[in-house]
Order: structure tokens, then sequence, then C-alpha cells
């Protein structure tokens, strides 16, 4: 059996700098210097679809027999 200790107070009181050290700093930035559009969307699970993916659809229904005509196809 493995007995882990919690952390000591030297480590939580350096945890605690390192936490206020990181506020400050991203209080001085615009979130888009911190992370990225995307990555954020990605980390809740939100995706976007690509303009580009838009433009490639194929009609696959075209040129086919209208509907009433397939019936005549199959007995």
């Amino acid at each position: 059996m493995i007995c882990l200790l919690g952390p000591s107070y030297r480590e939580m009181h350096l945890a605690e700098q390192v936490t206020n050290n990181l506020k400050e700093l991203a209080q001085q930035v615009t979130p888009g210097d911190i992370v990225s559009t995307y990555g954020v969307r990605k980390a809740m699970g939100i995706s976007i679809p690509s303009p580009v993916a838009e433009n490639n659809f194929v009609d696959l229904t075209e040129g086919m027999c209208p509907v009433e005509n397939q019936s005549d196809q199959y007995p």
C-alpha cells in the first residue's frame, strides 16, 4: 500500500506564489496572447465547419430518376 503525504507548507506557499505571478502576467496581455481561439474551442468541444469543406460537397442525386419512376425499377 502506497501512502502519499499532502503538500508541505513550503510547497503550498510556492504554489501560491506561482499562481499569483501567473495571474499578474495574464492581466498584462490580451487573452489571444495566452491561448488561441482554436485552443479554447477545442477544449470546450466546439467545432466550427471549415469554410473550405462547405464548398466541396457533391450532389450525389444529380442526374438520378425522379422518385416516382424509381418504383418501376424494383418488383
